[in-house]
Order: structure tokens, then C-alpha cells, then sequence
């Protein structure tokens, strides 16, 4: 019972502040504001257009995603799905890990976020709660880094620079959406993202904020129903480290499909401890 309305207190919280304006609305803003709006349209036409962004009513990413960091390297592959406004269903498999499977579902309407780990090992429970920040990466800060905007989410232009000097220098916007900042670098001839700067809202030990600046590389763009998403997404968080030495780095090779016809039970409460990658996947009747 305590779980569950801690649960449900970390929703409420967390959606009275993604529907909270900016403050400052109404007062002088910064000069540069118009231009991060222009810019800002510019990217999202070269993106593939607001009207066939805002027709996405769900999204579904799969991947593999090689992961490195000072005590080695392994992949793990996922299928993510995003089903529109405060809906998610993620699945991770990671076979050379001892828990390998990690299944989080997410339901803003049932006020409810819970993580399924197995097989079962000896001090992790097989279901938990979610940390607060996990609804922050999944309903928001991941919709974003992919589409840019969606119907639901708008990220709201603040105000532009350029970095670099002649032929090497660049656009960057600052936009912001609730309490979430992401930096898009735009690249000079496409005008599509090629790099952004976030919040790290990714790991354990991030409970209530950001794990610190992360770098996002987007890259091989490919067109998919008329939209241009990144086949590869690397991430790594910012900071001091000793030379040669990464801290941590994220490299995906994702697909990408829009608008999938999926099985609605899979958000209704927390996965099975033995959930299939498939399980998203709407089963025809014969």
C-alpha cells in the first residue's frame, strides 16, 4: 500500500510539472528567443514536417546497443514502445548479465510504474517501483532526443548561439519541456540534430535528478514513412576522467516503426518475469 502511493505521488508530481508553464511567461524574454523559434521550425521541417510528427500516435524502437564502460563491455537488445501520452512498455534483454531481463511498464492513467527483473538473484526483487526519474527518460526526454516533438510534447524554443567560427560554425537551440533542458546542435547543410546536450536521466543512483550533462551523437538518418531518424545514437555523459579512460558509452543501432498496431494488455500492470520482445505485438484472431 505505502509503494503504491508513493507511486502514485511521484506521478501526480511528476505530470502537474510537465504541465506547469515555463515561469517568466508574460515578462521580457531573451532577444535570442525569436531565433531559437526559427531555428527550431527550420529543424523540424528538415525532420520530415509538424504534420506527419504529430501523426504519430505511438512509436516503437528496436535496437542493440552496445555498451562500454571502465569494467568492460556487453549488448543488450530492446524493444521500446511509446505509446502516446504517459504510456511505455520497455524491454531489455541483456544475456551476459546474471539478471538479464529488465521490463519496465509505465501507465500515467493507472498512476502506476514498475520494473520486472529475472531471472531471480539473490538481493534483487523480481518487481519494484521505478526511481522517479525513469517516467523523466521514458515520457519525455526519449520522445524527444528521437522525433524532436510529438502532439504531446513541445519542447519550448529559449534562445540560440552559434559555436565555431567560418565553415565549421554551428547552430545550437536551447529548448526546455517541464524541468528537462536539451541542447540541439544542428548540423549546417541537413539543419537536422547531430548532437544534443541533456540531463542524464538514466541510471541507478539518480532517484530524484539528473546524473550530470550527456552528450547525444545522432547520426545515419535514414527516412522512415517520411520522417528522418537516426540509425545510431551514442551517448556519454560529460566530465572530468583520466585521458583514454570512458566513463560510460552508449552506442545504438536502432530501427524504428510508427503507429504499430500493439497488444493494449501489455500496460495494464507490470510484465511477466517471462516477457518476450515480442509481447508488444498485437495478436490477430483467426
Amino acid at each position: 500500500m505505502n509503494q503504491s502511493r508513493i507511486i502514485c505521488c511521484c506521478f501526480v508530481l511528476f505530470f502537474l510539472a510537465f504541465f506547469t508553464p515555463i515561469p517568466g511567461a508574460g515578462q521580457s524574454v531573451d532577444p535570442s528567443r525569436e531565433r531559437a523559434t526559427a531555428l527550431w521550425e527550420e529543424a523540424v521541417r528538415a525532420k520530415g514536417g509538424r504534420e506527419r510528427l504529430h501523426s504519430i500516435e505511438n512509436f516503437l524502437i528496436s535496437s542493440t546497443i552496445d555498451v562500454r564502460d571502465r569494467h568492460g563491455s556487453h549488448e543488450k537488445d530492446t524493444e521500446r514502445l511509446y505509446a502516446g501520452r504517459g504510456k511505455a512498455w520497455i524491454y531489455t534483454y541483456t544475456p551476459d548479465l546474471t539478471v538479464s531481463l529488465d521490463v519496465t511498464v509505465m501507465n500515467k492513467e493507472r498512476q502506476f510504474c514498475w520494473v520486472t527483473l529475472a531471472p531471480k538473484s539473490s538481493g534483487v526483487p523480481g518487481l519494484s517501483p521505478c526511481i522517479p526519474s525513469t517516467p523523466v527518460k521514458y515520457l519525455i526526454q526519449d520522445p524527444i532526443i528521437y522525433l524532436m516533438e510529438t502532439d504531446w510534447l513541445r519542447p519550448q524554443p529559449i534562445r540560440a548561439w552559434t559555436e565555431g567560427k567560418g565553415k565549421k560554425q554551428i547552430d545550437v537551440i536551447e529548448t526546455r519541456i517541464a524541468m528537462l533542458r536539451i541542447d540541439f546542435y544542428l548540423d549546417r547543410k541537413t539543419r537536422l540534430p547531430f548532437k544534443l546536450v541533456a540531463e542524464w536521466y538514466g541510471g541507478i543512483g539518480q532517484a530524484t535528478t539528473g546524473g550530470g550533462p550527456m552528450t547525444i551523437e545522432l547520426d545515419d538518418y535514414v527516412d522512415i514513412d517520411g520522417i528522418l531518424m537516426p540509425r545510431r545514437v551514442t551517448r556519454e555523459p560529460e566530465g572530468e576522467h583520466p585521458v583514454g579512460e570512458v566513463l560510460r558509452r552508449d552506442t545504438e543501432r536502432a530501427t524504428y516503426q510508427f503507429n504499430v498496431a500493439y497488444d493494449p494488455r501489455i500496460l495494464e500492470g507490470p510484465a511477466s518475469r517471462k516477457a518476450k520482445r515480442s509481447d508488444w505485438k498485437l495478436q490477430r484472431q483467426e
